[in-house]
């Protein structure tokens, strides 16, 4: 039975935890749900941070999409917990304060789970760079959990009792997802979308609702469960996960239909060819290589991958990654006569490069660009 005394300052808090009657069968879950939603203080943060970093294994390179039902349910009950816990009523400000700070808890375990590769850059250089590690696999997650912790605020802004709260938390990170893929030029890596986007089936639902509509989806469907220990009467407790089972059947349904249908969308006489050469950023990486480089990104582009297929030749467009040289491709001669040749069929091939300005600026220095 959940404490009353503390209970009762959870205004719209949710949930039938309210009710002063004994909840039905109290399993071990509900009881860790009603633990989640009354920690404070340092367990609280630390229940938040682990919950993120559970919703990490949702991306690559596991792209486990279930983790996101634990941690997203761990969402909904930290938010039914963001009340004020002190000796006065509770405040909307205590509440949406506290709520943003289990969010940034909760963004920066996902941040710090699902960046860590972001550590090996400055491990490039290691004499160079090594001492700014911190900054990119600790400072950034740090600096992104914001966008969250806005999502988790906005979330209790809209809470309501029952399976609303659920639509509340799928609005609020909703929304600040959509902010961190825009704000101060972007930073879109791991949007929860991506869940159900990595899925060839799942992800054709975003031909009509675009990535920002996955992640709306993703985040109501995967927190839909939390009310299954959090409420007293059977259809409030299981309507939530019985409508997004529905509703992610529905996905699989068009997902399934629009791969079978016919290419009615292909443009005519246009045949992509993408090659991904995996090549390490390391010492290897290196200008002296650079001709050797790129004859194993030709020769990759040019292998028969099918019966029917010869290569190049057999393509409109080949797509190299960016970053893909370790040098201005622009100025390399060998490198334009080898890659012209290989183009011979009249493929046109878009690949990322740097670039360097023509002339020096007034500061007396060329500058370098990232470029397609």
């Amino acid at each position: 039975m959940f404490d009353e005394t503390r209970i009762a300052v959870t205004g719209k808090s949710s949930l039938s935890l309210q009710d002063s009657a004994p909840l039905p069968r109290e399993g071990a879950l509900r009881v860790f749900a009603r633990n989640v939603i009354l920690a404070w203080g340092w367990p609280r943060r630390a229940i938040a941070f682990f919950g993120g970093a559970m919703g990490a294994l949702a991306m690559p390179p596991l792209s486990f999409a279930p983790a996101l039902i634990a941690s997203l349910a761990l969402a909904v009950w930290l938010i039914d917990g963001s009340v004020d816990r002190g000796p006065r009523e509770a405040t909307r400000w205590a509440s949406l304060s506290a709520a943003f700070g289990a969010g940034w808890w909760w963004g920066f375990g996902y941040f710090t789970a699902g960046l860590w590769w972001l550590g090996s850059a400055f491990l490039v250089e290691p004499d160079k760079f090594a001492w700014a590690l911190p900054l990119g696999v600790l400072g950034l997650p740090a600096m992104l959990a914001f966008f969250p912790a806005a999502g988790f605020a906005l979330a209790r802004l809209l809470w309501r009792p029952g399976a609303a709260r659920v639509l509340a938390l799928a609005v609020g990170l909703g929304a600040s997802e959509w902010l961190r893929c825009v704000a101060f030029t972007g930073f879109p890596w791991n949007e929860i979308g991506m869940a159900l986007g990595q899925n060839v089936v799942l992800a054709q639902i975003a031909s009509i609702i675009g990535l920002h509509g996955l992640t709306l989806a993703a985040v109501a469907i995967f927190a839909a469960p939390a009310t299954l220990w959090t409420e007293s009467e059977a259809s409030r407790r299981w309507a939530p996960t019985i409508l997004a089972a529905l509703a992610l059947v529905a996905i699989v349904g068009f997902g399934a239909f629009r791969l079978d249908a016919p290419a009615s969308g292909a443009i005519p006489g246009v045949k992509l060819r993408i090659m991904q050469p995996n090549v390490a950023q390391g010492p290897d990486f290196a200008p002296d290589n650079g001709i050797a480089i790129v004859r194993r990104y030709l020769a990759l582009s040019d292998r028969a991958t099918s019966p029917a297929t010869s290569g190049v030749a057999d393509v409109t467009h080949l797509i190299w990654p960016e970053s893909a040289f370790p040098f201005i491709l622009s100025r390399e001669g060998q490198a334009l006569s080898e890659i012209a040749g290989v183009l011979r069929g009249g493929a046109i091939l878009a690949t990322g490069a740097a670039r360097m300005e023509e002339g020096e600026r007034a500061d007396g220095r060329r500058h370098f660009f990232n470029a397609i």
